[in-house]
């Protein structure tokens, strides 16, 4: 597969607006740029499940892989880009069970499909995780959990101010004072949002120039070094704006900015996607300020009930201003056929071993 036509685009974003649980980076203007810019040579299947109407009520991008982990053992997986954090597939709510039904069976009478299904950056719970044990159970297939580990997420009915102050601790808290208060002694600081009405391509320029000017410019990661990565960035912003689907924030210093933050949204939740900020800056933290901002939007915001930080676990700075917790996890399931059990339970037990030794190896607190 290698695009996405107007009449799916436009299945797929209702889908989007009815799915039982929401994911920006499973929502078609995301896939789409990302199967033209990253897909390689892999081959990219969209898998879709319809109704007895042939109503879309499920869609999940597949691909296959010759390995599992270090195994020479061919698996399908969800098809998970360097720029994309979270794999979880989009489905009607309340089609949940039907929807994993039918894509089990799909893959169990596919040759493309080789050996084992795996679901990377899938969350731990909720209705989709349930109805993929449940559906599982019912074909008395066999899966397991190969990984998992919990990130920081902001969910709170609580205003801004007292979210901070139960969240942070006093000393930090104290600290932020001091630099924020520092750094308004050197200009005017303002933060702003990216309005509906404004054009975004002013703000991707500066993103991708603070960026290039920090560590990831220097370590050849910054997103204007690729060009497919500057393409997709730029492509994906100017649609999700078009969308309403961007929060784009930024921090300035007598109107230069000095931090740059990218939240992708589904209402009813958000999803962080990039952050830069200025490294001459440093000492007075501007990405923690703009973060701070950020706490005070998605509170603030009716829309918004759920933010994910899409950040790695025991993340240093996130997960000393977000108080709530994801786990997020990789789920591998066994498909139908004499080859395909054996080769799912060595996988299963390599996954189990691994486990085993890496609670072994972990620091006693």
């Amino acid at each position: 597969m290698t695009a996405v036509d107007d009449g799916l685009a436009a299945e797929w974003e209702a889908l989007a607006a009815v799915a039982s649980e929401p994911n920006s980076y499973g929502e078609y203007w995301f896939v789409r740029a990302a199967l033209k810019h990253f897909r390689g040579d892999e081959t990219v299947r969209l898998a879709q499940v319809r109704d007895g109407l042939g109503e879309l009520v499920g869609i999940l991008p597949l691909a296959s892989t010759a390995q599992y982990g270090r195994l020479p053992i061919a698996a399908v997986t969800n098809w998970v880009h360097l720029q994309c954090y979270c794999g979880e597939p989009l489905i009607r709510a309340g089609s949940e069970f039907a929807f994993w039904t039918a894509l089990l069976d799909l893959l169990d009478r596919s040759e493309w499909a080789s050996k084992i299904l795996t679901l990377r950056l899938i969350y731990g719970d909720g209705p989709i995780r349930k109805a993929l044990d449940e559906a599982a159970a019912a074909s008395r297939r066999p899966l397991h959990v190969a990984q998992r580990y919990v990130r920081a997420t902001l969910t709170s009915d609580i205003d801004p101010e007292a979210y901070i102050e139960t969240t942070v601790r006093p000393k930090k808290r104290k600290e932020l004072r001091r630099q924020a208060k520092r750094l308004a002694e050197q200009g005017e600081v303002r933060f702003e949002q990216l309005a509906r009405s404004d054009a975004i391509a002013p703000w991707c320029d500066q993103y991708l120039a603070l960026e290039a000017a920090g560590w990831k410019g220097k370590g050849g990661t910054a997103l204007n070094i690729n060009p497919a990565s500057e393409e997709f960035f730029r492509e994906i912003m100017n649609d999700a704006h078009d969308l309403g689907r961007v929060d784009f924030l930024r921090l300035t210093l007598d109107d230069r900015p000095i931090a740059m933050l990218v939240n992708l949204r589904s209402p009813p939740a958000i999803w962080s996607y990039k952050i830069t900020y200025d490294e001459s800056l440093a000492r007075f933290s501007p990405g923690v300020l703009i973060e701070l901002e950020t706490i005070a939007l998605v509170l603030g915001d009716p829309e918004i009930r759920f933010a994910d930080s899409c950040a790695k676990a025991d993340h240093s700075m996130i997960n000393t201003l977000w108080g709530e917790r994801q786990m997020i996890e990789q789920v591998t399931v066994s498909l139908k056929g004499p080859v395909r059990l054996p080769a799912y339970l060595l996988c299963r037990n390599v996954d189990q071993l691994g486990a085993s030794l890496r609670r072994k190896r972990k620091p006693k607190s």
